[in-house]
């Protein structure tokens, strides 16, 4: 599983381990009533988690890939719009309609898209400042890709715009268009996708009652009760520490 930070996420799940190490070797001594807590529970949940944060990690990488694939897409788009110039001047398409698409080209380069930064290495990155940075690159993507279509749209109703070159006949424009529109969209869902993942992940170590913390608290004061706040039992699962949620998260 990929290296994470040591915030709360991985402290919590190599400790929780340690715990129900420590839980095993009291042997048929632990045996609350509350059901969370029994040992077979204990190590259902730590398996759900070791399956969530890979998935968080899994999450993560996708929505790197995508935004890099989005980011080189749309910076090669630059120089593209420039040969598209470079066509329409080539072309006998009246000044005044020549003036027009200069235009929408001034305004496609007035919405430079900024560049956004790749999924956090860790999960447990602030997530509230890194949304913040993605909206607003969203924004930005997203009217190039509008303004873009603005300029396709404009040649497919100008008769006289006609190019030997592949890459720009009015088909290759479209499916340029096209293509922005994925790129952008595969952003958009691998974003999506890692925030529901972060959120499962939370839920599993935090939700009350059962989340991996809030099971914690129960089994200590199990293990207190049972064997006696003096017992070395209890001193064991006493010294073995958990972080409740950040409170930048509740």
């Amino acid at each position: 599983m990929k290296k994470q930070t040591d915030s709360g996420y991985p402290v919590n799940f190599r400790n929780f381990k340690k715990l129900i190490d420590v839980i095993i070797t009291f042997g048929a001594a632990y045996n609350p009533v509350k059901f969370s807590i029994k040992l077979e529970n204990l190590k259902a949940l730590f398996e759900k988690i070791k399956l969530s944060l890979k998935a968080v990690d899994k999450a993560a990488r996708d929505m790197s890939a995508a935004q890099k694939m989005r980011q080189r897409v749309f910076y090669e788009l630059e120089a593209f719009v420039t040969r598209i110039v470079g066509a329409v001047g080539s072309c006998d398409i009246m000044p005044g309609k020549v003036e027009k698409f200069e235009s929408l080209v001034n305004k496609f380069r007035g919405n430079r898209a900024t560049p956004e930064p790749s999924a956090p290495e860790s999960p447990d990155a602030p997530e509230e400042p890194a949304a913040r940075t993605n909206s607003t690159a969203q924004t930005s993507f997203d009217r190039k890709e509008d303004n873009f279509g603005e300029l396709v749209t404009f040649l497919e109703g100008e008769p006289n715009y006609q190019t030997n070159e592949p890459d720009l006949t009015l088909e290759a424009l479209q499916a340029m268009v096209s293509e922005l529109e994925a790129r952008n969209d595969a952003v958009s869902q691998t974003e999506s996708a890692y925030s529901s993942a972060l959120i499962a992940r939370d839920k599993l170590f935090f939700a009350l009652p059962d989340g991996l913390v809030p099971r914690t608290k129960a089994v200590k004061s199990y293990v207190q009760s049972a064997f006696k706040a003096s017992s070395p039992e209890f001193k064991k699962v006493s010294g073995i520490p958990f972080r409740d949620q950040p409170k930048n998260k509740k």
